[in-house]
């Protein structure tokens, strides 16, 4: 007589699903403003922004409602702006609640992928594998603690992938849906607008002779986002292409054979083990700089991905992902700002690697079922590699990221205006980067109410500041006046520290102490 499955198997898997989310969910929102320390300028600029928003209806530059935010010199992406416009509504806004929607985000992409992992295999080991490795990966969790636009992108990107995944089932319904994610995408994050672009191509590629209803849909809706992107291009000549004139690799001018040599040389980089397994993005607000971008565990399972995707050949969605994966690092090769291999330009990988890897997972199911010591060192592997990269993330990471992020210059600027007296002047160093924006997110002045230049200057006039250099500020300051300077920057003669504010301290290394990063000091 044939043994009858226990009913409470999938309740059981469920059960350990959901604990297992709450620990993630608990860890992306645990010290959100102090893993990563501090403020990066494009996050201040974010949050003062989304403050606008919420508060006035305009941008730091008077506009009503923009789809692109003007921020020095460059354009901010809209999605990741609205998702927290919401929040600095209710909550006002502080560092914490500018990352409240990247953990948030984080948390959708790590759903999504464990459910297109479902998808795809039918098997809830599988599945809570996946949801193990997404949100133990390095790549996403740094996405998921800084409040940049590019995690916005990689939740959208997940959930297109989870639309198109077990083509069995796919409907008009699915594709549409696919194409509202992908079309979101391109206002996600800056690479987005062309490597969907280049997706929609290996889309119709793919997709236009498997005989599915209704694939043209994704394309459709995919078109209409570039129509909206077009028009607005068009109203703003320049604003979207300014900042690749200066970052390409064709910037300097150099001849044709040069450029394809960095093209191909930066392409090349992107999938080197040295970025993906072992010391990934250089720049601590890309990567911890504790591992790659991915953890080594991953390394067989992309390998047995690629077989998987050959022996499903046939199938649309492994067509689909690996052209996809060959095309993701095209527009951050593109690029020579801040060198390569650049871990947010190159971010749209992230989700069609773990759909690689679940493919390699389905490879070896067989052999997981039947050999239990195999799968338990695959999960012990795992949970080891992730277990350390959180342990350095949460003591050692916040000491060696401190200058990356700017810390001490807001609560610098916020202590320097507490201190100030009547008619007096706080001078920001201009060696500091972009001050004016931790300024405005630190005591958020009021936007002007009709469109104005790109100038801060009333703006920080409001607030009794100026920017200046260290040696002009202490040449012009009068007594009592105050200025705010960087670690680096010379101090002045005649001069009294009234505040220091120093980096944090690794809590497992009891002989280093946080070193100063920035300086209130009274001209006297």
């Amino acid at each position: 007589m044939p043994r009858r499955r226990s009913a409470s198997g999938p309740a059981l898997w469920a059960a350990a699903a959901v604990l297992l989310g709450l620990a993630i969910a608990v860890r992306n929102l645990t010290d959100l403003s102090n893993v990563p320390p501090g403020l990066y300028i494009d996050e201040s600029s974010i949050a003062y922004n989304a403050w606008t928003i919420a508060h006035y209806g305009v941008d730091e530059h008077g506009v009503h409602f923009p789809l692109f935010f003007q921020a020095f010199g460059e354009y901010k992406n809209p999605l990741y702006v609205y998702a927290l416009v919401p929040f600095a509504r209710f909550l006002g806004v502080t560092s914490d609640v500018e990352r409240l929607p990247a953990a948030m985000f984080g948390l959708i992409a790590v759903l999504f992928l464990a459910l297109a992992a479902w998808r795809v295999t039918g098997s809830r080991p599988i599945a809570f594998f996946v949801l193990a490795l997404v949100a133990l990966t390095p790549w996403l969790v740094q996405e998921s603690r800084v409040g940049f636009e590019v995690v916005s992108m990689l939740a959208t990107l997940s959930v297109a992938l989870w639309c198109l995944s077990d083509e069995r089932h796919l409907t008009p319904r699915r594709f549409i849906l696919a194409g509202l994610f992908f079309a979101l995408s391109i206002f996600a994050y800056s690479t987005g607008r062309f490597e969907i672009l280049l997706f929609a191509v290996a889309f119709a590629f793919v997709y236009r002779n498997g005989g599915f209803r209704g694939w043209w849909s994704t394309l459709a809706v995919v078109a209409a986002g570039y129509v909206v992107l077009g028009v607005w291009a068009l109203l703003h000549p320049g604003a979207l292409t300014g900042e690749f004139s200066v970052i390409s690799i064709g910037a300097d001018g150099a001849p044709l054979p040069a450029v394809i040599g960095r093209f191909l040389s930066n392409y090349v980089s992107y999938f080197s083990p040295d970025f993906l397994f072992i010391h990934g993005d250089p720049n601590p607000r890309h990567n911890t700089g504790f591992a790659g971008m991915l953890l080594a565990v991953s390394a067989p399972l992309l390998l047995l991905g690629l077989y998987g995707c050959w022996l499903r050949r046939r199938e649309a969605l492994p067509r689909f992902v690996v052209l996809c994966i060959v095309l993701a690092p095209v527009a951050a090769s593109l690029t020579n700002g801040f060198g390569a291999p650049h871990a947010l330009r190159s971010a749209v990988m992230l989700p069609l690697l773990v759909i690689l890897a679940v493919f390699g997972l389905d490879v070896i199911r067989d052999v997981l079922r039947r050999h239990r010591l195999v799968a338990a060192a695959l999960l012990a592997a795992l949970l080891v590699q992730g277990a350390l990269y959180t342990l350095d993330m949460y003591t050692a990471y916040p000491a060696r990221a401190a200058t990356a992020f700017d810390t001490g210059v807001e609560p610098a600027i916020l202590r320097a205006s507490q201190a100030l007296s009547a008619g007096g002047t706080v001078y920001l160093s201009s060696r500091l980067e972009q001050p004016y924006i931790e300024a405005f997110f630190a005591l958020r002045p009021d936007p002007p109410a009709q469109p104005v230049d790109d100038d801060v200057t009333p703006g920080l006039a409001t607030l009794g500041m100026r920017i200046a250099d260290p040696v002009f500020a202490e040449a012009t300051a009068q007594p009592g006046d105050l200025l705010v300077l960087g670690a680096s920057d010379p101090m002045p003669r005649h001069g009294q520290v009234i505040d220091t504010e120093y980096a944090p301290r690794n809590p497992l290394d009891a002989s280093g102490g946080g070193e100063p990063l920035a300086y209130v000091v009274r001209v006297r």
